[in-house]
């Protein structure tokens, strides 16, 4: 695997262009990096190689950013719109210490639990997410990973764009970009009211339909924790399949 990749992803869901990313950011900001840390912004219209972390509040106060990444010294922060699949994202990434589920049981709370437009939010292994998740034989290439006795498909796309890629259906790690959502299983989860809507289903018959293992309950938004932490690995595969199944089975397809 690709040790530069980081250990931990924040991923964060919320309505299409009405998601709050400086106020997330100020709130990771002030409670899990120092003000002199040295960081990078990027945006389309902004380029700032070294800059004080507590300079970004002014960049975004003063201008309008559809789209930034912070990256400072062993963490990445970003913000983007999927006009796709029309929702807005917010992606955390850490190889520190900071992004433990107490610290984003904190940020989630502190600027989300009562936003109509958050929809949700997962912890993951950044590794696992996303090698359970690449397709594209290009990105194999990349990485120097050997696609030898991978299940194949077909992209779904008409000659001449058609082309085989790695079926990723039945890993349990995978996500799925879905409209105004994602489909994905982890061991920890937050979910705003909007969310139920979105997958048709209630809050309470998916806790009835959760494994032993996890729980599902409300406190200032609904939590999902599962007993073994985040998932790092297949070895959960049976509970990560029934996380996925509680929320997602029947729920037509519509990404």
């Amino acid at each position: 695997m690709n040790s530069s990749r980081f250990d931990r992803a924040l991923w964060i869901i919320g309505r299409w262009k009405q998601l709050y990313a400086s106020a997330i950011w100020s709130q990771f900001h002030h409670t899990g990096i120092p003000d002199e840390i040295s960081v990078s912004f990027r945006s389309a219209d902004i380029n700032r190689t070294s800059i004080r972390a507590s300079k970004i509040e002014e960049i975004l106060d003063g201008a309008h950013v559809p789209s930034f990444e912070v990256l400072g010294d062993g963490f990445s922060f970003s913000y983007g719109q999927n006009a796709g699949q029309n929702y807005d994202h917010v992606f955390i990434k850490s190889n520190l210490a900071v992004l433990t589920p107490e610290f984003c049981d904190e940020l989630i709370s502190a600027t989300l639990a009562d936003d109509l437009n958050f929809t949700q939010a997962h912890l993951v292994d950044e590794n696992y997410q996303y090698y359970q998740s690449i397709c594209d034989p290009l990105d194999f290439k990349a990485l120097g990973l050997s696609m030898e006795g991978l299940p194949m498909k077909s992209n779904g796309l008409p000659f001449p764009l058609e082309q085989q890629i790695v079926d990723t259906s039945q890993n349990p790690g995978r996500y799925r970009l879905c409209q105004n959502y994602v489909e994905v299983a982890a061991g920890y989860m937050w979910f705003g009211d909007s969310f139920w809507k979105l997958i048709g289903r209630s809050s309470q018959c998916v806790r009835e339909r959760m494994p032993a293992e996890v729980s599902l309950v409300h406190a200032e938004c609904w939590k999902l924790r599962s007993q073994v932490g985040v998932f790092t690995d297949s070895c959960t595969a049976k509970l990560q399949e029934g996380v996925r199944s509680a929320l997602f089975d029947d729920v037509p397809l519509n990404g």
